[in-house]
């Protein structure tokens, strides 16, 4: 995959999920870019993905009113991008995520080596990989430009919370 060199990266936490602290997602220079708030008293694990300065930005939750796992990503209020765990894997694709402009995004990777690709229409916006790092459990993240980096980040965290809960089950 070859992003442009306007290509954002941003490093995250693969034990993200099992943590019920909270945690920062470093931009590449390793400064701290956005915070990630377990929200610890929720009945449903609610993730808050938060600026730098603690402003919320997006938050991810399992919705109940799906019949198979679906995540949802609102902002305030309004959803803004649903995302399901695909019943059949076709051409290789293991989740769909619908944002409400009525794009639609496949994901598809390797997910034992936290390796997976976010395409619209064809073209890579969203890519991960441990390649992208020397870190140890940590992976680096790189968001094309022209997506906004708040919403691709809040989608990288949902797809971990999704593939967590099938890890335990």
């Amino acid at each position: 995959m070859s992003f442009d060199p306007a290509a954002q990266t941003y490093v995250l936490n693969q034990k993200l999920m099992s943590l019920s602290g909270d945690l920062w997602i470093d931009d590449a220079g390793g400064n701290h870019a956005f915070e990630v708030d377990g929200k610890a008293f929720a009945l449903r694990r609610t993730l808050a993905l938060q600026d730098a300065s603690g402003n919320q930005l997006y938050e991810i939750n399992q919705s109940l009113a799906h019949l198979h796992r679906t995540f949802e990503i609102k902002r305030g209020e309004e959803v803004v991008a649903t995302i399901e765990k695909a019943l059949l894997n076709i051409l290789g694709d293991h989740f769909t995520v619908n944002l409400a402009n009525g794009d639609q995004l496949a994901v598809t990777g390797d997910w034992i080596g936290r390796e997976f690709h976010v395409a619209r229409a064809g073209s890579d916006v969203i890519f991960a990989s441990r390649r992208l790092l020397s870190i140890r459990d940590c992976y680096g993240v790189q968001i094309a430009s022209g997506f906004e980096a708040s919403l691709a980040l809040a989608i990288v965290i949902a797809l971990e919370q999704i593939e967590l809960q099938d890890h335990h089950r």
